[in-house]
């Protein structure tokens, strides 16, 4: 997607020199596309004010706070790398879902990242004991930071990818990708993102099986594969039968459909 993404910028450049040669007026869109071109530069101060706005409603979750998840987080940080000089460890906070079971991971400078977990997501570890989903999750969102996905250059992509309808597949490929590092970092909480399409309460209900088999009574319907296509993340039925096949094989390397 990255490739795709440089060949479309590649082209609108082209383009564009070609209709001033020609004195064609160049359309607005084409405009529109190339503003993303400075997007970089503008998110170098948007960052900051997103992340002030996000952590100063939340708690920093650090060895004295909340420490049994700080371990989990320190312990797979070190194991991926970082907490060096190129890789520095991000910082982790927890603010209230209301109800939302998410986490995301950003930077708050042109270096230093960070992450965030839902409360909601923690309300599992605790009622449900499901501390292996918890470090799936941790994993997922330090997979984005290990892989560059937050690297605010991928911002130029999203203005040139979408007339071709792909920017959303650029992030979907993203999800997959952090899932497939989680996978290899934290295997036992992988088919517990069951809980995201549940709920936290009747995740721990769901025959898992039986739900798998609903989703192959229903992966070859083309309304499935146009939804698919068309969200920023995989939905359900297509993240979780590839979570479940490279569980299956022992191996992180399996990838999720594209449609």
């Amino acid at each position: 997607m990255i490739i795709i993404g440089f060949i479309a910028i590649f082209l609108y450049i082209i383009m564009a020199i070609v209709l001033l040669i020609f004195s064609i007026d160049i359309p607005e869109w084409v405009y529109g596309a190339f503003l993303g071109l400075l997007i970089p530069f503008l998110a170098i101060f948007t960052i900051r004010y997103l992340y002030w706005n996000s952590i100063s409603n939340g708690v920093e979750i650090n060895e004295n706070q909340l420490s049994e998840i700080y371990d989990i987080y320190l312990q797979l940080a070190t194991e991926m790398g970082f907490n060096s000089k190129k890789l520095k460890l991000p910082r982790l906070y927890l603010i209230n879902g209301n109800g939302v079971m998410n986490a995301f991971a950003a930077k708050c400078t042109l270096k230093k990242r960070y992450i965030v977990i839902h409360s909601d997501l923690l309300d599992l570890a605790y009622k449900f004991d499901e501390m292996p989903l918890i470090k799936f999750v941790l994993a997922h969102e330090l997979g984005h930071h290990k892989c560059g996905h937050t690297n605010i250059w991928r911002l130029i992509f999203s203005p040139f990818l979408k007339p071709l309808y792909l920017d959303k597949s650029l992030t979907r490929a993203q999800e997959y990708t952090a899932d497939r590092v989680a996978l290899y970092y934290a295997p036992e909480g992988a088919l517990s993102m069951i809980y995201l399409f549940s709920g936290k309460y009747m995740g721990s209900r769901i025959e898992i099986e039986e739900y798998f088999k609903s989703i192959d009574l229903h992966d070859e319907t083309i309304w499935l594969k146009l939804s698919n296509f068309l969200s920023d993340h995989p939905v359900g039925f297509r993240r979780m039968k590839a979570l479940k096949e490279a569980k299956e094989k022992g191996t992180w390397d399996v990838h999720g459909k594209f449609i």
